[in-house]
């Protein structure tokens, strides 16, 4: 079966899970004390948050007119060895090639662990803007790379 985008259902899907996420995080910070704990919890809720705001805008994205016409120019500048770059210009990964709506990324940019050796795969809709060699994406690094995908579209 083919690699497919997330669809709107998705998208709104995720991102119930992770208000859910968000609820039973605070939740925690309001019962522990500690300072190690509330440092912990904080980062937690503010990754939560941050992959919330972009999820939000990729739905919004999909739900704008002239959506087609936006994602077959980006699909069509987006070229094998460009660099895909975060909004903050942190260096992601290597483009491969565009494949069914996504951007595939070199395997030599694939990460440790059992993440080291495949390929990993973005959303078009994190694309901001096509410069030069550069892909920039509208999440900074540290966020975009929390939503990146395997090639089953489950993120990594």
């Amino acid at each position: 079966m083919p690699d497919m985008p997330l669809n709107l259902a998705e998208i709104e899907e995720r991102i119930a899970a992770i208000r859910e996420n968000l609820l039973e995080l605070e939740e925690q910070a309001a019962a522990y004390s500690g300072a190690a704990d509330e440092e912990l919890n904080a980062q937690r809720i503010a990754d939560q948050q941050a992959q919330l705001e972009l999820l939000t805008r990729q739905r919004d994205e999909l739900t704008k007119p002239g959506l087609t016409a936006a994602r077959s120019k980006v699909m069509k500048s987006v070229k094998p060895h460009m660099q895909v770059i975060g909004a903050d210009g942190v260096h992601i990964g290597t483009v491969d090639r565009v494949e069914n709506g996504r951007i595939k990324l070199t395997k030599a940019d694939s990460g440790e662990g059992h993440h080291k050796g495949h390929h990993h795969f973005i959303e078009l809709g994190l694309v901001a803007d096509v410069e030069g060699q550069n892909v920039r994406l509208s999440a900074n690094a540290d966020v975009a790379v929390t939503l990146e995908e395997e090639h089953s579209g489950k993120t990594t």
